[in-house]
């Protein structure tokens, strides 16, 4: 194999490596956990204190009223259990035993309010775990991809480095040297292939001559773009 076959069979190598690199910076943003599941999470916990206080005050306000039931009916076993005489206590117990049967009005639309926004809280939280449930499954199907996908681009890079490592020791040190080079200024393209008469590196149209060197014993260059020509 001359060695330009050789620099064109290393720019091969390392163009796909270029290629792994990427991807793999790729899914390791990509395995970050997603904004979307992140954004179910917090409507599901939102969603489950909510609910949980509705339950509380719902029981809280049923409270209050059973509360207020008793009071007025110790109100009313006072008011007619014939121990008051006074007729103008009577009164003042008869209008608070009315105040209390108001309050007891208000206090009862308070827990038809609390039955209402826990019905509601519920639907809420039992829509946000299913949006939850259906999006944890998603993101554990593209996870799971993602990692046999990384795993897979690791066991092909090993194997593209152990070629690689067998290919540079075949290459003299100056030429690799200058191969490398060409990598770092070149944006990783050290090797252009000849394309008709075209570079495939820069597209600029060569000489015919020029496709006749490529097949001599000297590397040879683009004049545009000082690639490295291979056929």
């Amino acid at each position: 194999m001359r060695l330009i076959e050789k620099l064109a069979a290393l720019q091969t190598i390392d163009t796909k490596l270029d290629g792994y690199r990427k991807r793999y910076a790729e899914i390791q943003a990509a395995l970050k956990t997603p904004e979307a599941l992140t954004q179910a999470q917090k409507a599901m916990n939102e969603a489950e204190a909510n609910l949980e206080h509705w339950r509380k005050e719902r029981k809280s306000r049923e409270t209050a009223v059973s509360d207020q039931v008793r009071r007025i009916k110790s109100q009313e076993q006072q008011l007619y259990g014939g121990k008051i005489k006074d007729p103008r206590e009577q009164i003042a117990l008869q209008k608070n035993v009315e105040s209390l049967k108001r309050h007891l009005d208000t206090l009862e639309e308070g827990v038809l309010e609390a039955i209402l926004e826990l019905e509601t809280a519920e639907a809420t939280f039992a829509t946000a775990g299913e949006q939850l449930s259906r999006i944890q499954a998603e993101w554990a199907q593209n996870e799971a991809d993602l990692l046999a996908e990384k795993s897979k681009i690791i066991a092909e890079a090993r194997k593209l480095k152990a070629r690689r490592a067998q290919l540079t020791a075949q290459i003299p040190a100056a030429s690799l040297q200058r191969y490398e080079r060409l990598r770092k200024s070149k944006l990783g393209v050290a090797v252009a292939r000849l394309h008709g008469n075209s570079c495939s590196g820069c597209g600029a149209t060569l000489p015919t001559a020029i496709r006749q060197q490529l097949y001599g014993d000297t590397l040879v260059i683009c004049p545009i773009c000082n690639r490295l020509l291979s056929a």
